[in-house]
C-alpha cells in the first residue's frame, strides 16, 4: 500500500527532521522528492505509521499520513519517478 506522509517540525530542528527521515526509510520503499513530504510503500496502516513516527517528534510538530491510490499526477518530480511509482503496490480499495 502507498501512503503520503507530511510533517512539519515546528522549530525547524534538523536533528528531529533527520530522525523522522531515518525512521521513514526503515519502513519500506520511499521517495522524498518534495521537502517535508514522503511517499512510502508499506504493508502497515496509517495509524501504525503515525504511532511509530510520533516517538521521534516534538510535542508541537505536525504529522499527516494518508493512503493513496494509483490515481496520482505530478509535475517536475524528476527522472524515473513515473517508473518508480509504476512499480509500487497500491493495494485494493473497497467500493463506496
Amino acid at each position: 500500500m502507498m501512503y503520503v506522509i507530511l510533517f512539519h517540525v515546528e522549530n525547524g530542528d534538523p536533528v528531529v527532521t533527520e530522525r523522522l527521515a531515518a525512521a521513514i526509510k526503515t519502513m519500506g520503499n520511499w521517495s522524498n522528492r518534495v521537502p517535508g513530504s514522503w511517499l512510502l510503500e508499506t504493508n502497515t496502516s496509517a495509524r501504525r505509521i503515525r504511532d511509530h513516527l510520533k516517538q521521534f517528534m516534538g510535542e508541537r510538530d505536525r504529522l499527516f499520513v494518508a493512503r493513496i491510490s494509483r490515481n496520482w499526477a505530478g509535475r517536475n518530480m524528476g527522472q524515473g519517478f513515473p517508473e518508480w511509482m509504476g512499480r509500487r503496490e497500491f493495494g485494493d480499495f473497497p467500493n463506496g
